[in-house]
């Protein structure tokens, strides 16, 4: 009997196994294929729903920075105050505190936001010895968790070399069609083109005009022409924070506004000794006066249309102090009433007594406009800083070195006297609060050379 290699192991009442491979054998193999499909799907842990196993990244919550930071003290007041955020800032305010070392009133801080709203620099300069408060906020902003707000406070130092401004006319003055504004500085510049640019004119009407650096503590603005009665003039020096060299550090801004009043120009005849006074055209005065000697150019009245740069009711004229030495024959020393100042060189209309007989005359000073007493007073009287006294035929040109010879500087050497090109007008319209400065021009009783 001939049996196949399947039928070799058949017994009877068992079905054959087919495909070669035991019974027993594979009775072994399934349990190890259950360990191997066991171990290929472990992980972790349990299978994610979905069938995912990544975790979603957390949404940053809005946050905003400030710099100075919350408590500095010492700010320099060069400094800027920068904030930065996450999310577009909605709202950015800086108080800053009256000083009282500053003699400055509460205020606030100017600045800028960036294109896209999520940094805010400051524009504005800081003041010197103020505490700040910075409120900034965000607004809700995609993939940003909320909004924030942050509150900063801190306090600026004061420079060792302040750099301050004093002027002439002074806040709420009125005055006449003349008027330069004088900025006196309280040191040096060695970067007039700075400075300037923190410089500011608004006249209602809207008017021609320019700065000239007379030196580097002094400049003026004038406007083109004599200004309109009733013009309205804003002045801003916003010298916080502005490095004007030499060590200077800005310390504050200032602002002051004064107003043009009527006409009042008096022209000065000094080759037929008479003075006629104007008022918005109309004559209202015709004085005899003397005007200066001569013999030598110091002794004579200076040509030239004047502005009124002060008022005294008395004042002590020394000659000493313009060159005429005690022991000269023309040496003076007298306390002299009813002075309406013309020159910061020493030059006065004024009340002369002793001259009277020569008023109208002849001339005998040593270069003022003498006049009888009562004229001198009712003159006093009448006139306000910035009035024109127009004085011709005196044989002595301006010297325009001196205040008081602004209008004697021709319109193209003036503009040529900014250190910026000069803006060809004005904007009307600029706001800001007064500012009472210390005037530039002599106390009202002093030692001042003159007659």
């Amino acid at each position: 009997m001939v049996f196949s290699a399947s039928e070799h192991n058949h017994r009877p009442g068992r079905p054959a196994v087919r495909g070669g491979f035991p019974r027993s054998l594979v009775a072994l193999v399934i349990p190890l294929l259950a360990i191997v499909l066991a171990a290929c799907g472990s992980g972790s842990g349990p299978a994610q729903a979905g069938g995912g196993g990544a975790s979603t990244p957390a949404i940053p919550a809005a946050a905003v920075k400030v710099t100075p930071t919350d408590g500095a003290t010492g700010v320099a007041v060069t400094d800027k105050v920068v904030v930065t955020a996450n999310a577009p800032l909605a709202d950015v305010q800086v108080a800053r505190a009256a000083s009282t070392s500053q003699k400055t009133d509460a205020g606030t801080l100017a600045g800028a936001y960036s294109a896209d709203h999520r940094t805010w620099t400051s524009t504005g300069g800081l003041f010197a010895g103020s505490q700040y408060q910075v409120t900034a906020s965000t607004s809700p902003a995609a993939g940003i968790t909320g909004t924030a707000t942050s509150h900063v406070g801190f306090t600026t130092g004061t420079p060792a070399k302040q750099f301050k401004v004093s002027w002439d006319p002074v806040d709420g003055q009125v005055v006449g069609v003349g008027t330069p504004i004088v900025l006196t500085f309280s040191g040096a510049t060695t970067d007039r083109a700075a400075v300037q640019s923190r410089l500011s004119v608004t006249t209602t009407p809207a008017l021609e005009g320019s700065w000239s650096w007379l030196t580097d503590r002094v400049v003026r603005w004038r406007p083109k022409d004599y200004y309109p009665s009733g013009t309205k003039v804003h002045v801003e020096a916003n010298l916080a924070g502005l490095d004007a060299g030499n060590g200077l550090l800005g310390v504050k801004d200032r602002t002051m506004d004064f107003s043009i009043g009527a006409a009042q120009v008096s022209q000065v005849d000094i080759a037929a000794h008479t003075m006629k006074v104007y008022r918005n055209g109309e004559l209202v005065k015709t004085m005899p006066i003397s005007g200066g000697k001569g013999g030598k150019q110091t002794l004579l009245t200076m040509d030239g249309p004047h502005n009124v740069i002060d008022k005294a009711q008395s004042v002590i004229m020394d000659s000493a102090t313009v060159g005429i030495p005690k022991g000269d024959p023309d040496y003076y020393y007298e306390t002299v009433l009813w002075n309406v100042q013309i020159t910061s060189g020493g030059q006065y209309v004024h009340a002369a007594p002793w001259s009277v007989a020569d008023q109208g005359r002849v001339n005998v000073s040593h270069g003022c406009v003498n006049a009888a007493p009562a004229d001198a007073e009712w003159f006093f009287n009448f006139s306000q800083v910035g009035d024109i006294v127009n004085v011709f035929n005196s044989g002595r040109p301006p010297d325009t070195s001196q205040l008081g010879n602004d209008w004697s500087i021709p319109w193209s050497t003036w503009v040529a006297g900014s250190a910026l090109p000069a803006s060809a007008t004005t904007t009307s319209g600029a706001v800001g609060a007064g500012s009472v400065a210390a005037p530039a021009s002599p106390a009202a009783t002093g030692t001042h050379p003159g007659t």
